[in-house]
């Protein structure tokens, strides 16, 4: 018992010597960090903290009805082009809206700005090496690689099927009264990636226990990474276990992991060699990586084919089921809009609704589809905000001016909601923007949703392919009302997610 005390005694030491100095270390850095200059400072700056304490109280100790980075919405209606934060850790930015801003960060300066170490080092255990947490070579290996899964052939003979398929089972385990809605399409679009991109055929519409359970811990592993950047010592804690968001973070991770591995050795014979049958050419992301290491005589590691499978399950999964939550959120508000679904459903069905809608059956069809999905998701980007570092110091077309190290973001929710793009009804649901010959007037700098410049999402015409077949089949079926008293509330993670879901009440046509 006295020795156990005396090394209990020893490890109270250990920790605040380990602590002071941690601490004195930091205050350094953040005092060698500059403020931004020449640009507003978001929130309340002090001195020695920058935002921190503001930014930690807003994503991680409140539970919001809106996401922290709408807030920053209201900071550009004051006709400010930029936004200056800085960090308790040393890390200081600008937060850029302007289109011509955005433009000059994502394709006329790209090679001037990259995925920062942090990013890097905070998303490692949930995008490891994969294409979302990669730069250079590294990063245009795996695009060019992908991309050939993307294309026209592609969503016509193949994908639309896919859509079609699982919307009908969607349709299926809907029943009539109140659902949560948010739940059903992210099983809807986990279901369609994996069989699109890696000829798996999961059940989690059905309700299969494993596949559900992998989202869950998927989705809490997701919810606590983020709270990374706004705690600066989470490597401290992720050493120790001594906070509940790194204890969270290992636990979901552990099943994640334990479901991919799953996955990938499904791949693999005993011997450890490539299955023929996982050599299925363009049909699959898997096929292609691994036809691509077998042509350049190179070897993937199981890591990085687990890294590259979750990356896309994210943007597989997350990103159109956060989109089709949205566009269920607003229709909600604005029925008149459900009476034109309903009304394009009907068309583009024809004869039966039990049929599964292909690519033909809705081409330069369904424009009021289209248009819903577009407009959900200016108001709701799935990713409403991203960040890069500078590499050298460089002037923005707006003026701003930002050193060699510092991180600048871009924020989809807030340039999606700029007066001096969308009008005055920017903040207002309007899909008829997005019909005709209106949608010509919007580049990917004044809604970079899909992200823009080299970087654009892969799968953009994937996207929009599948929530169009996804809403034109629910539509066919149910309209859908909210639930009095029902307050969704957004959570801080990778992209726009809701706590709670969303609960909808399901009326049959």
């Amino acid at each position: 018992m006295e020795l156990l005390a005396v090394t209990e005694g020893c490890h109270t030491w250990v920790y605040a010597v380990v602590g002071t100095v941690v601490l004195f270390v930091m205050v350094l850095w953040r005092m060698r960090a500059p403020v931004p200059k020449g640009v507003p400072l978001i929130s309340t700056f002090e001195p020695f903290w920058g935002t921190t304490r503001d930014m930690k109280a807003t994503m991680i100790d409140q539970k919001l009805t809106t996401p922290p980075l709408y807030n920053l919405a209201e900071f550009y209606k004051n006709g400010f082009k930029a936004f200056g934060w800085g960090h308790f850790g040393g890390r200081y930015g600008v937060v850029v809206v302007e289109p011509e801003d955005v433009k000059f960060l994502l394709k006329d300066n790209f090679n001037n700005f990259v995925k920062s170490k942090e990013f890097i080092d905070i998303f490692h255990p949930l995008f490891g090496s994969g294409i979302f947490n990669a730069n250079g070579e590294q990063w245009k290996e795996q695009r060019i690689v992908a991309s050939h899964m993307f294309n026209r052939r592609q969503l016509r003979e193949r994908m639309s099927d896919v859509f079609g398929t699982h919307a009908q089972e969607m349709v299926q385990v809907l029943t009539k009264g109140t659902v949560n809605i948010q739940t059903i399409f992210y099983h809807y679009t986990f279901d369609c990636i994996n069989s699109i991109a890696f000829n798996r055929e999961v059940n989690s519409l059905k309700g299969n226990a494993k596949d559900c359970a992998f989202q869950a811990a998927f989705d809490k592993l997701q919810n606590e990474i983020v709270t990374r950047f706004y705690v600066p010592w989470w490597k401290i804690h992720r050493y120790f276990q001594s906070s509940s968001q790194e204890r969270l973070i290992q636990e979901n991770l552990k099943i994640s992991a334990e479901y991919m591995d799953g996955v990938v050795d499904s791949y693999y014979d005993e011997n450890g060699a490539v299955k023929e049958q996982a050599l299925l050419g363009d049909q699959t992301l898997t096929g292609l990586f691994l036809e691509y290491a077998r042509s350049e005589s190179k070897t993937y590691s199981r890591a990085f084919i687990r890294d590259m499978i979750l990356n896309f399950v994210v943007a597989g999964r997350d990103t159109t089921g956060s989109a089709l939550t949205s566009c269920i959120e607003y229709l909600c508000k604005h029925p008149e809009w459900q009476e034109k679904l309903i009304a394009e459903a009907k068309a583009c069905f024809g004869g039966s609704k039990q049929e599964a809608l292909t690519f033909d059956d809705i081409e330069d069809k369904s424009p009021i589809a289209e248009a819903v999905f577009l407009e959900a998701l200016r108001l709701h980007p799935s990713v409403p905000g991203n960040e890069k570092v500078a590499l050298e110091k460089t002037r923005f077309p707006s003026g701003v001016e930002v050193e060699a190290g510092a991180h600048v973001s871009w924020v989809p929710i807030a340039t999606n909601r700029y007066k001096k793009v969308w009008g005055e009804d920017a903040e207002e649901f309007n899909p008829s923007r997005w019909l005709g010959d209106k949608a010509a007037n919007y580049d990917d700098y004044m809604y970079p949703t899909f992200n823009a410049g080299p970087r654009l999402c892969l799968g953009k015409n994937m996207a929009i392919l599948e929530g169009k077949i996804a809403l034109l089949t629910l539509f066919a079926h149910y309209r859908f009302a909210a639930v009095p008293g029902f307050v969704p509330k957004v959570v801080s993670s990778v992209t726009w997610q809701l706590e709670n879901g969303l609960e909808v009440e399901a009326i049959p046509l």
